[in-house]
């Protein structure tokens, strides 16, 4: 199974086998029993560095980095430590796209085409817009079977030269290079059927881009309304924008220790191209356990983040229902969930929105089964800490 085709299936399995947290040790010896623990997976899953956080009440409480961001060069992981975070990308997408929702760009049930300068109609369904709920649903009908398929001609050692727009031009529009009837969308009418898209929320980043009154792009309008404000100064969407920001080596398990891997690329970017550490992430989390507010400055008014975490009329499956980007798991609370798997990359944030606290987990390695065991453990072990600190 392709990469990418792959990143649905564990956005749900994730949230599917979510279980009840342990029971914590006591609150003076919790961070030495976790930083053990921690230690002791990343050598039983011969992963190399991964870096967490907690947030509660609109507040970071706890940011640690386990590891090695460089094997070779034996540097550690830091709380500043900037990772890819393949598809957990999409929550700042998202969080975009809801200010911009709260401003009056758009409404949620718009369609989509008056707004973009190239042609995106399901030829199925010619009669049924897509609109900016079915995008931030997974349930456009877009599909990304060319994209998998042909993955040779979109994926990038690097930052992608192939620009957003070509790409999306290309591949959605008739007589597009890339475009296929029977891969570039799938058979189900828009907002009837769920189908997680990347090339559906790279669409979302474009249209960010069309709707606010400046025709700043997704990368500007992010660095401005979102992380220069929030101080996450160790986060962008692509190398050039990193600086000299401490990056994570990406790498893949072999039979005989890590093999390092090329920096990802790919021209879907605001679908799973981010950068950023867990000291920054942790200030996108902070946003939706604080109300919409950080620090004194709003961000989304609460009716908005109320709209962003409810469930949608199509679910993921019987267990996991979908928010606007996130998934929704009743399990102990309101969980909200999304997951990130790419090459040297595996990541996860997550949210209690009954208690108002949040965590996140990012690595520097390709997942596998066994690592997510412990990911899923670390997790609970950072959300009940976070409940009852």
């Amino acid at each position: 199974m392709d990469r990418r085709s792959m990143l649905g299936l564990f956005a749900t399995s994730f949230a599917a086998s979510y279980m009840a947290p342990k029971a914590l040790a006591a609150a003076g010896n919790w961070e030495d029993d976790f930083s053990r623990f921690m230690i002791d997976g990343l050598r039983k899953t011969g992963t190399a560095g991964v870096s967490v956080a907690t947030v509660r009440n609109g507040r970071t409480q706890f940011v640690r980095g386990f590891g090695l961001a460089d094997v070779q060069a034996r540097t550690p992981v830091t709380p500043d430590t900037a990772f890819h975070i393949a598809s957990v990308s999409k929550v700042v997408t998202g969080t975009a796209m809801m200010m911009l929702h709260e401003q009056g760009a758009f409404r949620l049930d718009d369609p989509i085409a008056p707004y973009l300068d190239f042609a995106v109609v399901h030829p199925a369904f010619p009669d049924t817009p897509i609109t900016f709920r079915h995008l931030l649903s997974h349930t456009s009908g877009i599909a990304d079977t060319v994209y998998n398929d042909r993955n040779g001609d979109f994926a990038a050692g690097g930052d992608p030269a192939l620009q957003l727009r070509d790409f999306l031009a290309g591949y959605l529009s008739p007589n597009g290079r890339w475009y296929a009837q029977a891969g570039s969308f799938n058979d189900a009418r828009p907002g009837s059927t769920w189908a997680y898209s990347n090339v559906g929320i790279a669409l979302l980043g474009y249209l960010a881009g069309r709707v606010n009154a400046e025709r700043q792009g997704l990368d500007v309008l992010t660095q401005k309304r979102l992380f220069s404000p929030l101080g996450m100064r160790n986060t962008g969407w692509s190398l050039a924008a990193m600086g000299k920001a401490p990056l994570a080596q990406p790498y893949a398990r072999q039979e005989r220790g890590l093999k390092a891997l090329a920096p990802a690329g790919a021209p879907s970017w605001p679908a799973g191209l981010l950068r950023s550490s867990a000291r920054d992430f942790a200030r996108i989390l902070e946003i939706f356990s604080g109300e919409g507010a950080v620090d004194g400055r709003r961000y989304l008014q609460q009716g908005t983040l109320a709209t962003f975490l409810s469930p949608q009329p199509v679910a993921v499956d019987q267990n996991v229902q979908q928010a606007l980007i996130w998934t929704l798991r009743e399990q102990n609370g309101h969980l909200a969930m999304h997951y990130g798997g790419d090459v040297g990359a595996d990541s996860v944030a997550a949210l209690d929105v009954n208690k108002r606290v949040g965590a996140l987990m990012f690595s520097n390695v390709t997942g596998n089964d066994e690592f997510r065991v412990f990911q899923k453990e670390a997790m609970e072990r950072l959300l009940e800490r976070a409940r009852t600190a």
